[in-house]
């Protein structure tokens, strides 16, 4: 605890230090745990329910002092978890979940993180896939099946029975056929919908990009992510991730890497940035902030080290009028009109596949227009 205990001990004003504790949630969980343990682990963090807000701050609050190894709080989470949600599973259920959960989802997680940071869809991504098996297994205890037993009719049954979250059990019986436990059943994959479904027109991106690039009145922040998304497709959970390192100077002009390579920013986009950049993060909790001085986000969040849920900068752009996902299809129909798909996937952090469906799709509705206007006279 001394890296912690000596950043407080440098506050200058001893009252605020104990007005600040008293009235945080997770000062009072450090002081019952400190007096109740003889060591504070992520286990034992672990072992309270992982929507504890308390227990997150705190959790962050020690990484960043350095009294607790640093994790990837996304994926190392998930093996407490899974613990307490097999805790309450008959045996049968959770002799087939643990290896699933442990040797596939996990396991593929992990891999996909060592290429690209994690990100909290990751965890939401690991976590549904073993919700919706242990949840397919409680349904056929109660139709007295078993996966050797189970039926395509008593699958196409469940789909047609539930919402699209169903389909999620696809990448399960996938994992159980492989390993002889359960006959070839088909699941169709939902995959992406071939369609945008909403697209801004011209007009009104390009108006909503001046308001990012001239009015001072919206936060910093909030504009600067408003004209990632509308010029270059970005997702909210990557943009939150952004930090200073990925901003270059060379000579009068400034860069952004996305993905792999940096990208060119317009001037009015360049000086936006450039002042977040520099800018001082708010913060009601100084000491707090002082704790990560060093992690260079531009789009902080109130916990230490930790970037803004990108929940809630989404809210903040809806807000705005700035809906993100036409805005996102916008910017996407727009640059694959313009460049190769393989050059889209590259600067934009796109999987080849996606970038070749946009292009595909922009094409066919420009050959559609021309067929339409040929018709027409």
């Amino acid at each position: 605890m001394a890296p912690l205990i000596g950043l407080l001990d440098a506050e200058s004003d001893p009252y605020q230090i104990l007005l600040w504790l008293y009235r945080s949630g997770w000062g009072d969980l450090l002081g019952r745990l400190a007096s109740d343990h003889e060591e504070i682990t992520h286990e034992l963090l672990d072992s309270f329910p992982s929507h504890h807000k308390p227990v997150q701050y705190l959790r962050t609050v020690l990484v960043t002092a350095g009294v607790l190894p640093a994790r990837d709080e996304h994926l190392d989470g998930i093996p407490g978890w899974l613990d307490t949600l097999l805790a309450t599973q008959p045996p049968h259920i959770t002799i087939l979940i643990r290896p699933y959960a442990s040797w596939s989802v996990l396991s593929r997680a992990r891999g996909r993180s060592m290429r690209r940071a994690s990100t909290p869809s990751v965890r939401k991504y690991a976590r549904s896939r073993i919700l919706i098996s242990v949840r397919f297994l409680t349904w056929l205890d109660e139709q007295q099946l078993t996966l050797a037993t189970v039926t395509q009719a008593h699958i196409d049954g469940w789909l047609d029975a539930g919402t699209d979250t169903h389909h999620r059990l696809r990448d399960f019986l996938r994992w159980a056929h492989s390993r002889r436990l359960a006959p070839d059943l088909y699941v169709p994959w939902l995959g992406s919908r071939d369609e945008p479904g909403d697209v801004l027109d011209d007009h009104e991106r390009w108006r909503l990009l001046r308001r990012c690039f001239t009015e001072e009145g919206i936060p910093l922040h909030q504009r600067v992510a408003g004209a990632l998304v509308l010029l270059y497709g970005q997702r909210p959970q990557r943009i939150v991730t952004l930090t200073r390192s990925h901003i270059t100077m060379r000579g009068e002009y400034t860069y952004l890497t996305l993905d792999r390579h940096p990208v060119l920013l317009p001037p009015p986009l360049a000086e936006i940035v450039q002042r977040l950049a520099t800018a001082e993060p708010f913060s009601r909790r100084p000491i707090i902030r002082d704790l990560a001085p060093g992690s260079g986000l531009l789009f902080p969040g109130a916990r230490p080290g930790a970037s803004m849920d990108h929940g809630r900068l989404t809210h903040q752009l809806n807000a705005l009028g700035i809906r993100v996902r036409p805005a996102r299809n916008s910017a996407l129909c727009s640059m694959a009109a313009d460049l190769p798909a393989s050059v889209i996937a590259d600067l934009l952090g796109l999987h080849i596949t996606t970038a070749v469906r946009w292009a595909k799709l922009v094409k066919r509705d420009w050959t559609s227009y021309l067929a339409a206007r040929a018709d027409n006279g």
